[in-house]
């Protein structure tokens, strides 16, 4: 009888020590909650991963549930979230690296600058968010039109704000027919001087 009454309290000990643990790990993880998947969302540029939708706010920086979800995510392709990558929110003043805070839809980086390698946006709306990996490759990216379907029930108006976390903007990368059009005008400008030098 002792023995049955003390296997049925280190049981009870057990379960109890357990459960706070259990919690305690699953604190490190943003509230899913009963919103759509984040897949459920299209973007007129072909995001790689996404994860969510998420129960809660994306602030002035991730927390460290957020950051967790990132790298759990999105660790498999290459990103890992790093105090050095830039953290910028489209309700920010002056719409952080953003030409405006988002709430047509399309998120358009400011001074015709492109984000380049791997960069997460994160759209959120009413109560939920959802986070996207892109690859921006060496061209980069410099605008993105989206919906909200992947994370509220439905498209409503417009988005709260959005995030970006990746490398810093850089200017885009003229391409190889830019250099042909600027060398063919300076061959014009070179035989337009070369000529009146002739008459001078």
């Amino acid at each position: 009888m002792k023995t049955a009454s003390l296997i049925a309290t280190a049981a009870l000990l057990a379960t109890a020590l357990a459960t706070p643990l259990a919690q305690a790990k699953n604190d490190n993880k943003p509230a899913a909650g009963s919103g759509p998947s984040c897949s459920a969302g299209s973007t007129v540029v072909s995001f790689i991963d996404c994860a969510g939708s998420f129960e809660g706010n994306l602030r002035g920086a991730p927390d460290a549930a957020q950051i967790a979800a990132l790298n759990a995510q999105f660790g498999d392709n290459g990103f890992t979230y790093s105090n050095s990558l830039v953290y910028s929110k489209s309700d920010a003043a002056g719409h952080g690296v953003f030409t405006s805070l988002g709430d047509d839809f399309t998120l358009t980086f400011d001074n015709g600058q492109v984000a380049t390698g791997l960069f997460v946006i994160g759209l959120k709306q009413a109560t939920r968010y959802s986070f996207y990996l892109f690859d921006g490759g060496s061209a980069g990216i410099n605008s993105i039109s989206f919906d909200v379907k992947g994370v509220v029930d439905k498209q409503t108006d417009g988005l709260s704000h959005a995030i970006y976390l990746g490398n810093a903007l850089t200017a885009p990368v003229p391409e190889p027919e830019s250099y042909a059009l600027m060398l063919a005008g300076l061959g014009v400008v070179g035989f337009i001087a070369r000529r009146r030098a002739r008459r001078g």
